[in-house]
């Protein structure tokens, strides 16, 4: 794992609960970080410090986002609910990226880490 709990902490993470499920939290967090950065977790090493450090802090948002709200279902989630008299619709997940916290998202976008690119041979 690239972020421990004390890490997380350290960073001023303050939602504390037991430590083993923030430990859980962080390693489903680095996994759904990893996938939405194409490996760069796995990649740390070879990354500038500043954007390892954005990497880690993304991870730290995203535990917390699953300490606080739970890890969820997002094809469940229904985000908009509308009824006018006979007619009604209902919006799943609209607008979510693959799960990502707000500010997991956030990070990762302003840090430049979300962006793929594309190899031209």
């Amino acid at each position: 794992m690239i972020v421990n709990t004390d890490y997380y902490y350290n960073s001023g993470f303050e939602n504390k609960g037991d430590t083993q499920g923030l430990e859980r939290a962080l390693a489903r967090a680095e996994r759904l970080i990893d996938l939405v950065t194409s490996g760069k977790c796995r990649e740390l090493d070879s990354l500038p410090e500043a954007a390892q450090e954005q990497l880690k802090y993304a991870v730290c948002a995203q535990a917390e986002w699953y300490v606080i709200y739970g890890y969820g279902n997002p094809d469940d989630t229904i985000d908009c609910k509308v009824r006018l008299g006979d007619f009604s619709y209902e919006s799943r997940n609209n607008g979510v990226t693959k799960s990502l916290s707000p500010v997991a998202e956030g990070t990762l976008k302003l840090s430049g880490l979300l962006y793929s690119g594309t190899e031209v041979k």
